[in-house]
């Protein structure tokens, strides 16, 4: 709030201004009667109009709903105080209260410490110096450690002290009282304000008038560590002087204070946000919030809600918590009252605010009734049943949307009013205005009725929960047949069980509702389907009638029979043996139905790459500074989130050139891990690139310390010849696994680290070479991501063995261990029952088996 600014003047001219300016706000002020900024305008353009008679009665008017400024205040102070018959200094002291309950501002407190000193001063007044102090006190425990403010009051009151020390200069007390200022000082020099400077050359003063000076070194080792602090604040205070920059410079000052984690200075910011921003509610609720929680003083969360209320009256935050203040700093019963009424009449705007207001103050009435020791809850009770009403009237059906606020009346007359017909009547309210179709409604009230009510009108919600219920009916069968089990007959079980299976089965029999049919598209040829489909896109799919009535859905080429449930695809090999959509038993799928065709040079797709084996948290500046020339990036993202991926991208590229070098860069450290980067082709993904077999060449080490470099690692072994390459090891997550491949020049220089036995120790580890001779890697499906040979042998052999569920291989260990000797000797043993084998290849698992003599005399040989 600003006050007018207006030059003085005794021409007519000016006067007129004046007048026209009153009217003018008048008007405003019947528009609108509670605006704020524009009643102290009033107040203002009277006092300097002259018109003292309406600015008295305007001043009483408007300090009952309006919090004034300073200037007004201190007006109207000195105005009080030039009254005739003089006005008590107690009277005046109320008057500065009130002031300061609006606006904690340094002039208020400023302009009372003044009138403190001035009552001292004056021999006709009982004041003495120790009032004065006790303004003063007051005045910097509330604004002394402000930054910006804080520095006036400490000087005003040092100089008083060291004023009225001079009278004690023949005093045998003088060096007491001459300390008493010392200390004084010390404590001003503790606080970074923004006259800290002024503050210390007064003390020099002091020290210098006084004869105080061994009191000076302490006094500036003080100085000097608040004078860092200081200059801390001050780069805060230049962001807050300017417009622009002052919110931001308020937020950060505030947060610098918050992590000091001292009391007073995080009260002083808190102080500062709401002088400075006196409308704003969120800094009010944090204020308070902080008050509660951390300085745990009552009185001091009822005065910032007090205040708050003035400056932000149609809060119903504000009006919440208050009430709750008042309760915990015992406020009377009748003071407690009155905010509500105030409340109830003045805050509530939306269906939500009254809901929870009406919900607060009922509660707060049952903790005021339990503690009195009374059972009459009827208070209580009237406070929820006005609520109902009234937001039912100002809002309609929306007045409750969820319920909650009627299950929470419910339950207060059910368990402490013992009115469970009430209970019954709100409850089937809250089922007939739409929450029938819940299970958990229906529960919630079932199990309201068992613990305050009866069984039998528990039975009744629950038989009219099974014809109303459309979501989560199975709740409903399985807890009604359980309430039977536990409060029923077996009459009454066999009963429910029946109700129960006969609406379940009445409720699977009714007609699925079905999807509009859509027009059919028109037909493509195949080779257009296949183009059309985008790296990473869905497959085409069609879905063609078989003879027997089934339905077939075909993707691209390979049939699947929802007939009877899913089947899962069979390999090529198996293809032919499938039914044709026609009904044929030779219809074969069409070669390379995955295969996707080679891009054309000069495409976006050509000119697309497959990055995976990223971390969650890559981003796209992140992939760009890895690969040069990235055109754009297209993440898989995960369902219903578009903040995470699924680890893996497409990159287009600005040109063939660019996406050739991308490739080149396969498996370079992004976020610490190896990205693996290839053709955006499925047949061609990252696998395993590195060669297999014997490589003598290159040395296979192990042990290695998994922060070792590639460089140390070159170092070692560069004394056995030429080393070309480095490679360590690896998991998908980037970190090391312990190994590396180390390749030479020469197979005699890899020969001469092996047959060397020297002790090789990297990083405090004795590592182990041996030459590479890597496994070849067992490929897990065929070309076309179709099972391999090895695959379909195993599907034709019964399907893939599962964990432990392998087959029991019922052949004695000597034959399953021993398998070559013992067919060689079978095959030279002269086994006349063993027929020769068949001409037509049969395998020899068809052959007769041995007889157990023959096994016999096989055991005895071997």
């Amino acid at each position: 709030m600003s006050d007018v600014d207006m030059e003085s003047g005794s021409d007519g001219s000016d006067m007129e201004d004046l007048d026209e300016l009153i009217e003018k706000t008048k008007k405003e002020l019947l528009e609108n009667d509670r605006d704020i900024c524009c009643a102290n305008r009033l107040l203002t353009l009277l006092s300097k109009n002259g018109d003292f008679e309406e600015l008295a009665e305007k001043r009483k008017e408007f300090v009952k709903w309006a919090p004034l400024t300073p200037l007004n205040w201190i007006n109207w102070i000195k105005d009080f105080q030039n009254q005739q018959p003089e006005p008590s200094v107690e009277d005046v002291e109320k008057m500065f209260e009130e002031a300061i309950s609006d606006e904690n501002f340094v002039e208020i407190w400023a302009e009372r410490v003044m009138y403190a000193k001035k009552c001292a001063d004056d021999e006709t007044k009982s004041e003495d110096y120790a009032f004065c102090r006790q303004v003063c006190e007051k005045a910097l425990t509330a604004i002394g450690s402000r930054y910006d403010s804080g520095g006036h009051i400490w000087l005003l009151f040092l100089n008083y002290e060291t004023n009225h020390l001079e009278d004690f200069l023949e005093s045998p007390d003088f060096q007491r009282f001459a300390d008493q200022v010392t200390n004084l000082f010390q404590r001003a020099l503790r606080c970074p304000t923004d006259q800290l400077e002024e503050v210390f050359s007064l003390a020099e003063q002091f020290c210098s008038e006084f004869n105080q000076g061994d009191q000076l070194p302490a006094l500036k080792k003080q100085y000097d560590a608040t004078m860092r602090q200081k200059e801390q604040l001050a780069k805060f205070q230049e962001m807050i002087d300017k417009k622009e920059t002052k919110r931001q410079g308020l937020k950060l000052f505030f947060e610098f204070e918050k992590k000091s984690g001292m009391p007073t200075r995080i009260q002083m910011a808190h102080e500062r946000l709401v002088s400075e921003f006196s409308d704003d509610e969120d800094a009010w609720c944090a204020y308070g919030a902080w008050t509660e929680s951390f300085l745990k003083l009552p009185q001091v969360s009822v005065d910032v809600y007090k205040r708050a209320l003035r400056h932000c009256p149609y809060s119903y935050v504000l009006h919440q918590q208050a009430l709750l203040a008042l309760e915990r700093a015992r406020k009377p019963h009748q003071e407690i009252d009155e905010l509500w009424e105030r409340t109830k009449n003045t805050v509530i705007n939306a269906a939500e605010d009254g809901r929870g207001l009406y919900r607060t103050y009922a509660f707060l009435l049952r903790r005021r009734i339990a503690l009195s020791g009374s059972s009459d809850y009827s208070p209580m009770a009237e406070v929820f049943d006005e609520g109902a009403a009234i937001l039912k009237e100002w809002f309609s059906m929306a007045w409750d949307p969820t319920g909650e606020y009627r299950q929470m009346q419910a339950y207060f007359y059910a368990s402490l009013m013992k009115d469970m017909e009430k209970c019954r009547k709100i409850w089937n309210d809250i089922l007939a205005s739409g929450f029938g179709r819940f299970a958990g409604k229906w529960l919630e009230a079932v199990r309201i009725e068992r613990q305050f009510g009866d069984n039998e009108n528990a039975r009744k919600f629950l038989n009219k929960a099974l014809n109303s219920v459309s979501d989560n009916i199975n709740e409903i069968y399985l807890y009604y047949v359980q309430f039977e089990r536990e409060e029923g007959t077996l009459a009454e079980l066999d009963t429910v069980l029946e109700k129960v299976n006969t609406q379940a089965a009445h409720r699977a029999s009714r007609p699925q509702k079905k999807l509009p049919e859509k027009a059919a598209a028109p037909q493509k040829d195949h080779k257009e389907a296949v183009q059309k489909r985008s790296a990473g896109g869905e497959p085409i799919v069609k879905k063609v009638k078989s003879a027997d009535g089934g339905e077939w859905m075909e993707i691209i080429g390979i049939t699947v029979n929802f007939f009877l449930g899913f089947k899962a695809p069979h390999p090529p090999s198996m293809a032919k043996k499938l039914p044709s959509p026609s009904g044929s038993t030779t219809a074969t799928a069409p070669s390379g139905s995955f295969s996707t065709p080679k891009a054309e040079p000069g495409t976006e797709d050509a000119r697309t790459i497959f990055v995976s084996n990223l971390d969650f948290t890559t981003t796209e500046d992140d992939i760009r500074q890895a690969i040069e020339g990235v055109s754009s990036i297209r993440f898989a993202r995960k369902a219903h989130t578009e903040e995470t991926h699924r680890g893996f991208a497409y990159v287009v590229m600005e040109n063939d050139e660019k996406a050739k070098n991308a490739l080149q860069k396969d498996r370079v450290p992004v976020k610490g891990r190896p990205m693996f980067i290839s053709a955006n082709d499925p047949e061609k993904r990252v696998g395993f690139k590195f060669s297999t077999g014997l490589e003598k060449s290159k040395l296979f080490v192990r042990n290695v310390h998994f922060e070792a470099t590639d460089d140390e690692i070159l170092a070692l072994f560069s004394k056995f010849g030429t080393v070309t390459s480095v490679r360590r090891v690896t998991h998908r997550d980037g970190k090391p696994k312990g190994v590396a491949f180390v390749d030479f020049e020469s197979e005699s220089s890899a020969q001469k680290c092996v047959a060397s036995g020297d002790k090789l120790i990297l990083r405090e580890r004795e590592i182990e070479v041996a030459i590479s001779n890597p496994p070849s890697k067992k490929e897990k499906h065929g070309k076309g991501g179709f099972p391999s040979k090895r695959e379909e042998a195993r599907e034709e052999d019964g399907g893939p063995r599962k964990g432990h569920a392998a087959k029991l291989q019922l052949v004695p260990r000597a034959l399953s261990t021993k398998t070559p000797q013992i067919t060689a000797r079978l095959d030279a043993m002269d086994v006349s029952e063993t027929p020769a084998s068949s001409s037509s290849g049969t395998s020899s698992s068809s052959s007769t088996p041995l007889s157990n003599d023959q096994f016999r005399k096989l055991f005895m040989r071997n």
